[in-house]
Formats: structure tokens, sequence, C-alpha cells
């Protein structure tokens, strides 16, 4: 899957409210479904991988670092971002850049679409 594809689908996460609506849609799109299999099967490893990516975008970021395993301080610690500007954006006083959550979530192995395809 292509960096651009995947930005894509990541994207396309905040119209959905349903993280099994997300993924189902994007699973059976012709964008991610393999030309060369016949059966046209959803793949269930791209399946999950989508439904963690849903949560990626959409949950709040305190849900985020349980998703990610990290407390506010070891967040900022790994990801060299200010332990202030982590505490802003788990009391939602600010939003983190969405292409950045995307970034933490592969450099933290939570989705890795880039070997699903």
């Amino acid at each position: 899957m292509t960096d651009k594809l995947i930005y894509t689908i990541y994207s396309d996460a905040a119209n959905y409210s349903d993280p099994d609506a997300f993924a189902s849609d994007w699973s059976t799109s012709s964008a991610v479904l393999d030309p060369e299999d016949p059966t046209g099967e959803v793949d269930l490893s791209l399946y999950g991988q989508l439904c963690t990516l849903w949560h990626v975008a959409n949950d709040p970021f305190r849900e985020f670092l349980q998703l990610l395993g990290l407390s506010q301080a070891k967040c900022s610690r790994r990801f060299c971002i200010p332990l202030r500007t982590i505490e802003d954006w788990a009391g939602d006083r600010r939003m983190p850049p969405s292409y950045l959550r995307l970034m933490m979530a592969e450099l933290a192995g939570l989705v890795s679409l880039r070997e699903v395809s």
C-alpha cells in the first residue's frame, strides 16, 4: 500500500463514527482488494489494522496514549515532544496534528499497513 493511499484511508476515518463500518468499507474497497484474487475475500489482518487505524484517528488523545501503552511522560521521552504539549493534548486543551498521530502509531508498531497488501 502506498503512503498516499494510507493517508487517504487515515483521513477518511474522521467521516465514520463506527470503526467496524470504516474497516468494512475500506477492506472491501477496490483500492485495497487484490485484483488477482478471484474470491475477493476480506483480509482479516487488513480489517484489524483498519479498525486500529480508526481508533488512532478518532480516539481522544488520552485513550490514544493507552493504545500506545505509554504514560504522558514516556510518550514525551519516546517521541521527543515537550511534556507540556503532551499534557495539553491529553487534557483536550489542544489537538495534535493528525499526521503526527499516524506517525506515532506506526513507530510504536500499532499499524503497519505497508505490510498488509
